[in-house]
């Protein structure tokens, strides 16, 4: 929204811009005509005449579509001042809606804060007693994929993270929890349902 509305006010300079230059030429113009007027009092044959009659009416068309410009270019000012207002109100409301989200999602960070360093302090003691290849493609695992789940249930008999089926040979292998199993699609560890607390 606010890189539409800068967009907009460039257009809208452009056009003042637009407008100004029309301006000048109109000036110019209109001195040329004076001094091809004058010139018309001292002219010596029907050429001359012919010729400065012609500067004369191409220079009054070029004030007039000089003119016709400016007037456009107005009404497409007005338009896109219409455009702006709109999007400005647009704008603060979304500035308005984003704010609220912002502060829920302050207080939301706040509530589960206690929750995240307890996790983390559990996270940190378990890595003591695990094996480092197998903590390592953890983190490796976890890095890779997009919403950061490295360990994911068996959920309606398909993998919780790429949502593809989960044969049920396999799903009795996840049950036994004899040994880490990983997804044939994603590679994210498999876990029953039950241990991840699913319904």
């Amino acid at each position: 929204m606010q890189t539409r509305v800068s967009n907009i006010n460039e257009e809208i300079a452009n056009f003042d811009n637009s407008i100004k230059d029309k301006e000048a030429m109109i000036i110019d113009s209109k001195a040329l005509i004076k001094k091809y007027e004058e010139q018309l009092k001292n002219i010596r044959n029907n050429r001359e005449f012919d010729s400065l009659n012609k500067e004369i009416e191409f220079q009054n068309l070029e004030i007039q579509l000089a003119e016709k410009r400016i007037k456009e270019a107005k009404a497409s000012i007005v338009s896109k001042s219409d455009i702006i207002s709109g999007a400005k109100t647009r704008l603060e409301d979304r500035t308005s809606d984003l704010n609220t989200k912002k502060s829920e999602l302050e207080s939301i960070i706040a509530e589960t804060q206690k929750d995240e360093e307890k996790l983390g302090k559990d996270s940190a003691r378990a890595e003591k007693v695990i094996d480092e290849r197998l903590l390592n493609a953890y983190k490796r695992l976890r890095g890779n994929v997009r919403n950061g789940l490295a360990v994911v249930p068996v959920h309606r008999d398909a993998c919780g993270g790429c949502f593809n089926s989960v044969p049920p040979q396999r799903q009795m292998d996840i049950a036994a929890r004899k040994k880490v199993i990983v997804c044939e699609h994603c590679g994210r560890i498999l876990v029953d349902k039950d241990i991840a607390g699913v319904d």
